[in-house]
């Protein structure tokens, strides 16, 4: 049995210059070493020693505590407010396996992002304590070193601190797994109401921790009361230590049964040729039944690929009885977002309006699949909410719903702490549908968060490509757009998880740009409170933003609003902005930089002004006699959804843009790289030269932990993947000398826009190697390394057909490629632009030792402003 018994004395390592040094992993224990560091006293860090509690019940499991007291932190944080309390250090410690043979075991890192065993570095971990994808090692008897970096974040651990000042919690456990597959979540699965499922899909999550391959052949039912089948059609395969969600589908059949048992059966290699292993087991998991009227889990499928849930609550049937002339067509949806690390089932988030409990609304609290919302309500966890939204006429249909119907594109948006945050992205991103707002306790962006401020320092440019690749996410810039939408804020005012700050600054930034929103203090309130969401200000504001007796929401925001009342549009992102009164922009000239449209009326002619805009569409432009666009007189055609674009020679025309015109970047294409996220479809990670599975492992690890994500994992693929989603490539440059020159993801048939983008080259036998870059204007920009690096690393998007991506990781060997996977979208806040080109400065610079970065245009060319050193 494997235990963590040397871990009662670890040994850490507090320093910032640990790759500089070669790798906090080179280090040898040495209590005289000094190491530089910008926090510590006379700008020097030693090694220490860190005892922990043995725990004897639980001898494979530790809960370490880390702090550094001789850190004047108070100080610190006089100077750099909280985000001096966001640091960064390293800790070592043994595993011991006592058996006599190779032991498999999962290892469970809580509150870890990256670490080490022996040599096998892995990145990515279990930061947020979600426990979905343990890392599976096979280990030999005897002692292996534990290397864990150690990253403090506000946003996860808090702001206060006793003593001994802001401390790392982290938890380790390790598992011996009693088969080779296993299961590393609950069966999710939806309440049962009204004799059926209020959702028919379920999910269980199911991790391979074996050395070969598994295929699961069936999901059934074990009991006569439900009938189970897989939503795949064909077997699933999981590649060694891969987990992933297994999606199937479950009809009820005849009375309620309590609990839902569901027999999973798989097929594995036997170490004879040409014959395989058939094995099965039993999952079991309680189900709910519900009244029709209280919130229920409801199951849905995320466009991902992947099996989500949100709680629905129904209108009431006294909401029904006091909006009855509403229900005679539809009602609004009330959408209320939880804050970070919290589940929508919670007992705290899904009664959070039990005190209102008849109001004229279908009331759903997404979950954004993870207790974080994937990535805090932005684009994974946005289209989580939308999924929901979508998923309620389902319902309604299922339980042979007689009430009101669901109105899905009008919603009153709402939220605590981070869905407070993610309210303002709603109602920024989605205009036209919010019919009124109200964030509660919720900050400006992450940036306004915890300050950037302490981040090493990097030539400006470089740090204005980080920054432009957050833009979408920087709500008070996007306050225009809030126009005509009725809002309230509610902050505490002793608040010390999200300063009121941020309340009153948005307040003020609403106030500038839109002229009006209402906001209430709470003195002496917290950041939590039972009764947050349904104080007297937020009842009030629910009540006159909803339909009362006798009022319909069937008009668009457009009737609503004064066709003489000008407005404006602010877009980071056409992919995840939609209309405001029916204007709509598809592309902007310069992705790295805010568009604009100012929309003004003169009579019956429709004034537009533009900044930083490529194309756009007018719906309904028939409701002018003429439109004027950056002072040009234009014709509407009157075909009520014209688009408009400017052509080469910078003129306005009026024209339908094609979606499967691959050459020209449009839809979910747009964005930064997170855009690979916008996924229509299972996500494949394709490993090109099948050499390198075990990054093609951590990348889908990495997926599935932080999302939820599900990932089909390839190797030696040389055509482009047949399924719907996006795709992930993997390419090694082949260790062969000489002058050949290799085209980073050149394998896909879409490529051939931009093949030779980035070029790899050996120019050696001694590990010297070039790379080269096409610029914007057609020029290639060289680099060379010197003898003896691990030469150059990269990652950029590239299109597919139907809107679809491509994610390419490559380096010229192993080193470079798995510093390259590092950059596949993971946390939120930290920012990745289209594409970006390193070599191993990088490991010890950060975003400095970038040698390229930057963004796409329309065209797929790198953009004027991109960085190239």
């Amino acid at each position: 049995m494997p235990d963590l018994d040397e871990m009662g004395s670890t040994t850490i390592a507090f320093s910032t210059q640990w790759k500089y040094h070669g790798g906090f992993h080179a280090l040898k224990y040495d209590n005289k070493a000094r190491f530089s560091s910008s926090l510590a006293p006379d700008g020097s860090v030693s090694w220490a020693i860190v005892d922990s509690a043995y725990p004897l019940e639980q001898p494979a499991k530790r809960a370490i505590t880390f702090a550094f007291p001789d850190i004047d932190w108070k100080f610190q944080q006089a100077v750099f407010g909280w985000a001096a309390l966001q640091y960064q250090a390293w800790a070592r410690g043994e595993i011991e396996v006592h058996t006599q043979t190779s032991q498999t075991v999962a290892l469970y890192t809580d509150n870890v992002l990256e670490f080490w065993i022996d040599d096998e570095h892995l990145f990515g971990g279990d930061y947020y304590g979600f426990r979905r994808s343990p890392v599976v090692l096979h280990l030999d008897p005897g002692t292996h070193q534990l290397d864990i970096r150690l990253v403090r974040d506000l946003r996860a651990m808090g702001g206060g601190y006793g003593e001994n000042g802001p401390s790392i919690d982290i938890d380790l456990e390790l598992k011996v797994p009693a088969k080779p597959l296993d299961a590393v979540s609950k069966i999710l699965v939806s309440d049962y109401v009204d004799g059926v499922l209020a959702g028919s899909l379920a999910s269980v999550s199911l991790q391979n921790t074996d050395t070969r391959a598994v295929n699961i052949t069936q999901i059934s039912s074990a009991n006569p009361y439900y009938s189970i089948r897989m939503v795949s059609g064909s077997q699933i395969h999981l590649a060694p230590g891969q987990a992933r969600p297994i999606a199937f589908e479950i009809e009820t059949l005849g009375a309620f049964a309590s609990r839902l048992e569901v027999l999973v059966s798989y097929e594995l290699p036997s170490s004879q040729d040409n014959e395989e292993i058939l094995s099965s087991f039993t999952l079991s998991q309680e189900v709910k039944r519900r009244s029709p009227y209280e919130p229920q889990k409801m199951t849905f499928m995320h466009p991902g690929g992947i099996v989500s849930y949100a709680m629905l609550r129904p209108p009431s049937k006294e909401a029904q009885k006091l909006c009855s002339e509403a229900s005679k067509s539809s009602v609004p949806i009330l959408l209320q977002l939880h804050g970070a690390g919290l589940e929508a089932e919670d007992e705290m988030v899904a009664h959070a309006l039990d005190p209102v409990p008849d109001l004229c609304a279908w009331t759903l609290f997404p979950t954004g699949v993870t207790p974080w919302s994937g990535d805090d309500w932005h684009t994974w966890g946005f289209s989580d909410v939308e999924a929901a939204i979508k998923a309620i006429p389902s319902w309604i249909q299922s339980v042979h719903w007689e009430g009101p119907s669901a109105n899905t594109e009008k919603w009153l948006v709402s939220g605590h702490s981070n869905g407070g945050q993610g309210s303002w992205y709603i109602a920024t991103h989605r205009p036209d549908n919010v019919i009124a707002l109200a964030p509660v306790s919720g900050y400006l962006s992450i940036q306004s968060y915890v300050p950037y401020g302490t981040w090493r320092s990097m030539d400006p440019k470089r740090q204005g490509i980080l920054q432009a690749s957050l833009n979408s996410y920087r709500h008070e810039l996007l306050a225009d757009n809030l126009k005509g939408i009725p809002i309230i804020q509610q902050h505490g005012s002793a608040d010390d998880n999200v300063p009121v700050w941020h309340s009153r600054a948005m307040h003020e930034y609403i106030e500038q740009a839109v002229g009006r929103s209402s906001y209430f203090e709470l003195p002496g309130e917290t950041h939590w409170f039972d009764g947050i969401m349904t104080t007297e200000p937020m009842r009030n504001f629910y009540k006159a933003n909803l339909p009362t007796p006798g009022e319909r929401l069937e008009s668009s925001r457009l009737d609503q609003q004064s066709q003489s009342e000008k407005f404006s549009l602010v877009v980071a992102n056409p992919a995840d902005t939609g209309s405001k009164n029916g204007i709509i922009v598809l592309q902007l000239e310069s992705p790295d930089q805010y568009g604009r449209i100012d929309v003004d009326f003169d009579g019956s002619r429709c004034l537009i002004a533009t900044s930083n805009i490529l194309s756009f569409r007018i719906h309904d432009d028939h409701r002018w006699t003429s439109i004027v666009i950056d002072g040009w007189q234009q014709d509407s055609n009157g075909g009520g959804n014209t688009v408009w674009f400017r052509n080469p020679e910078g003129k306005w025309a009026s024209s339908s843009l094609s979606g499967d015109d691959a050459e020209k970047r449009s839809g979910r294409q747009l964005g930064p790289m997170e855009a690979i996220l916008r996924s229509q479809g299972t996500l494949e990670i394709r490993d090109l030269l099948g050499t390198v599975p075990d990054i093609a492992l951590q990348v889908s690890r990495n997926l599935h932990q932080y999302f939820g994500a599900d990932t089909i994992i390839s190797s030696n693929s040389k055509k482009v993947a047949t399924g719907s989603g996006n795709v992930i490539e993997i390419y090694l440059m082949p260790p062969l000398p000489g002058p050949e020159l290799h085209h980073a993801g050149s394998l896909s048939r879409y490529h051939h826009l931009r093949d030779d983008f980035l070029q790899l080259q050996r120019i050696d036998e001694d590990g010297h190697f070039r790379a080269s870059l096409l610029l914007h204007d057609g020029r290639r920009r060289c680099y060379e390394t010197p003898v003896g690096s691990w030469g150059f690393g990269g990652i950029f998007l590239s299109p597919l057909e139907s809107e679809r991506l491509s994610l390419t990781i490559c380096g010229t060997g192993e080193e470079a490629l798995r510093f390259a996977a590092r950059f596949v979208p993971m946390l939120t806040g930290v920012g990745q632009p289209d594409f970006i080109l390193f070599d191993q400065r990088c490991t010890w610079k950060g975003a400095d030792g970038v040698l390229a970065m930057g963004f796409f245009d329309h065209e797929w060319k790198a953009t004027r402003s991109s960085f190239i050193s």
